[in-house]
């Protein structure tokens, strides 16, 4: 019955018209007709397990705290979905171990990945395009972005171009980066496009570009150290890593250095991925990533080369905002942001009454409705 009603015509205009309503047509950069490339959407049943070591560390960072401001959209979804989280573990270790080697059956990821219980059982509208449509999008731009693929002008209404290959494109971009391309799906759950390099994910294709970004901007200032605030599951980490950027510290609320921790140790080494308790111990730690906390990042005077901020500065509440803004001006002399302008507070207003060398603005390739700054103190 349902496979009729979505041959009807009245059945697609009226998807067409919900699309058109959410906006959905709106967040490709191409025409839709330009995305149907021959490719195959595919969930992951990875498993990966750690050593008894990793899950004891975990238990040690259970019981810090976060500085959460209820006007801060992270308050919410702390109180919603990872509070649960901390409540179960903290009673009980083997549901720990449970819940980090197969966080989708979770919520653990809400907030900066979609692989979670309550995403994948209930999607969300956009959800049903993230993991196919959206991908081959970001791909192409990708490809364009890099000069693989020649850049589509809308103006032009008859189509010139062959549509090419999927794993043609994903061979020349790694090409193009001089980095192996390998997509690690080390949890179950994991949703995306399925190529020869494995399952990639729209946040994957991002976090390539990122890396790339950053890696141009080590190249050409001989930086040797980064600070991300707010790193998400930590795959922008992971593609410095590959691209020779070892010297890397993320700064993230509780939850979210749990999953970084529980992620890079999977897909790096987890004797290279360090807690804030370890860098204590260790002498040399500089080429270690390292998962802090604000507290421990605004109690210690640490310099680095460039701080890079994806997608969560203009989230968070204003008092943590305004500290974040005076680290970056004391420690850094490069600061690299994407994020977009619909929250309370754009990022150019953030420092808009710090003197600056060198400001840029331009769109970002990988995600309609977001901008990249470059500010250089």
């Amino acid at each position: 019955m349902m496979k009729f009603l979505k041959n009807m015509a009245i059945y697609k205009k009226l998807i067409n018209f919900v699309c058109a309503i959410l906006g959905l047509n709106h967040q490709f950069f191409r025409r839709r007709s330009l995305l149907k490339l021959n490719y195959k959407v595919e969930i992951s049943k990875k498993t990966t397990t750690l050593s008894k070591k990793f899950y004891k560390k975990i238990i040690n960072i259970l019981n810090q705290s976060d500085d959460i401001s209820d006007s801060s959209l992270w308050s919410v979804i702390y109180n919603t979905y990872h509070k649960k989280f901390l409540d179960t573990a903290k009673n009980d270790v083997a549901k720990l171990e449970s819940i980090l080697d197969n966080p989708s059956k979770y919520n653990i990821f809400y907030g900066f990945d979609n692989n979670c219980e309550v995403l994948l059982n209930r999607p969300r509208y956009i959800d049903r395009f993230e993991n196919n449509i959206f991908i081959i999008d970001k791909i192409l731009n990708l490809a364009e972005f890099l000069g693989i693929l020649r850049h589509n002008n809308p103006e032009q209404f008859r189509l010139k171009f062959k549509k090419p290959d999927l794993d043609f494109i994903i061979e020349e971009i790694e090409k193009k980066l001089c980095i192996e391309l390998k997509f690690d799906c080390v949890f179950p759950g994991e949703e995306g496009i399925k190529t020869k390099k494995g399952i990639i994910s729209s946040r994957e294709i991002q976090a390539i570009y990122q890396a790339y970004k950053i890696k141009k901007i080590f190249d050409k200032n001989n930086y040797n150290n980064i600070l991300e605030i707010g790193g998400g599951l930590g795959r922008t980490a992971y593609y410095c890593n590959k691209f020779g950027i070892k010297n890397y510290t993320i700064v993230d609320l509780l939850i979210p250095r749990i999953c970084q921790l529980n992620y890079l140790s999977r897909v790096i080494n987890e004797r290279d991925i360090i807690s804030e308790k370890e860098i204590i111990k260790l002498i040399n730690y500089e080429n270690k990533i390292k998962i802090i906390s604000p507290d421990y990042l605004f109690n210690n005077k640490i310099s680095f080369d460039l701080v890079f901020n994806s997608d969560s500065l203009t989230e968070i509440d204003d008092e943590n905002q305004k500290k974040y803004v005076n680290l970056i001006k004391e420690s850094t002399k490069y600061f690299y942001s994407i994020n977009h302008e619909s929250n309370k507070n754009k990022v150019a207003d953030l420092f808009s009454n710090i003197k600056t060398k060198y400001y840029d603005k331009n769109l970002y390739w990988m995600r309609k409705g977001y901008l990249e700054e470059h500010f250089l103190f």
